[in-house]
């Protein structure tokens, strides 16, 4: 019996796109040797992880997002050789609270949401 890619991807799709995302991770902080370079990646992740966790917090299954987040995070934390990897986590961890704060208060606004042109 041979399982085909459509099978496969529509059984485990976050478990795979998990990977891909820590593999992404871990040769960007690979490639990133300057450590301000570094930390302002972290810190645009870190917006962007706000971002999604606030589009789905309440319309799909959370928990497959929450598992990419961490997922590409891991990676980048194992791939950081160049800089303090304590400063890694709080910079994402501070950013996508910021991010997510910013989204709540509809200080930024969802492309497709109401208030997006104001």
């Amino acid at each position: 019996m041979t399982i085909t890619w459509a099978e496969l991807w529509g059984k485990d799709w976050a478990e795979l796109f998990t990977l891909s995302l820590i593999l992404l991770g871990f040769f960007l902080a690979i490639l990133l040797h300057s450590p301000i370079l570094s930390y302002l990646f972290i810190i645009c992740a870190g917006f962007l992880a706000g971002r999604v966790y606030y589009i789905k917090r309440r319309k799909e299954p959370l928990l497959p997002f929450v598992l990419m987040i961490l997922g590409f995070l891991a990676g980048y934390f194992l791939g950081s050789f160049w800089v303090s990897r304590t400063l890694i986590i709080i910079f994402f961890i501070l950013s996508m609270y910021i991010s997510y704060k910013l989204h709540v208060k509809k200080i930024i606004t969802i492309f497709k949401s109401q208030n997006y042109i104001k």
